[in-house]
């Protein structure tokens, strides 16, 4: 079964502090139920009817809710997997990050529940050259996900993923945009030469309401905490 991804619209403004609520609910444990869905974000790949390699997918704009000129990027990173996130400005810090595949049709999974974060493993592992994509929900099955405040990240917040190899990416946020959920994944993984970081919205469960729009948010790898 698969759906394209599609979102319910953000709320104005939320508190930042209501993600933070989600935190206490983030555990190592996590990781043993974080497995992968059945509720999927299609791609160009697929190329079928209402996907974003239909003519619609070139007129479709972004709703851009805040944006800056780029940083100056730090030096691309060797590959290595992410193991845990960290997201000052939502109160969020979690080491339950999955790996995600895609179908043969290019259709990518996304987390099994609200507390995960998912790394779609056929992007750049973060900090690499290129755009790292990590998937979140914003609710998932009448449950506020990990991601549900991601709208007010703005301009300058920062993220820290730290990563398999030690080393802490801190990627810094220039542009928040929303984007309808069928182009989202297209979008965010379109080739860039610097290192770069992309969290997406996920849809929520099958049967269940979803936002009409995917959040996209954009940071640039800025610095780097070197292994102790």
């Amino acid at each position: 079964m698969t759906m394209t991804l599609s979102t319910r619209p953000p709320e104005l403004r939320r508190s930042r502090g209501l993600a933070a609520s989600v935190v206490a609910v983030v555990a190592l444990a996590t990781l043993a139920t974080a497995v992968v869905t059945t509720t999927l974000l299609r791609s160009q790949a697929d190329g079928q009817p209402g996907s974003p390699l239909s003519p619609g997918a070139e007129r479709a704009a972004p709703h851009v809710i805040d944006s800056r000129t780029p940083p100056i990027a730090h030096d691309a990173l060797p590959a290595s997997p992410p193991s845990a996130i960290e997201i000052p400005a939502l109160g969020i810090s979690t080491e339950a990050v999955v790996g995600l595949g895609r179908t043969p049709g290019g259709v990518a999974e996304v987390p099994a529940n609200a507390a995960a974060v998912g790394w779609l493993a056929s992007t750049p592992t973060p900090g690499e050259a290129g755009a790292s994509v990590l998937t979140g929900h914003t609710d998932f099955t009448h449950e506020r996900g990990l991601f549900f405040a991601l709208d007010t990240l703005r301009s300058g917040d920062t993220v820290r993923v730290t990563r398999a190899d030690g080393r802490i990416a801190v990627f810094t946020v220039y542009r928040v945009e929303g984007l309808p959920g069928e182009y989202a994944l297209d979008h965010a993984t379109r080739d860039t030469a610097h290192p770069e970081l992309r969290l997406l919205t996920a849809p929520g469960a099958v049967g269940q309401a979803t936002r009409a729009e995917t959040l996209i948010v954009s940071a640039r790898l800025t610095s780097v905490i070197e292994k102790r």
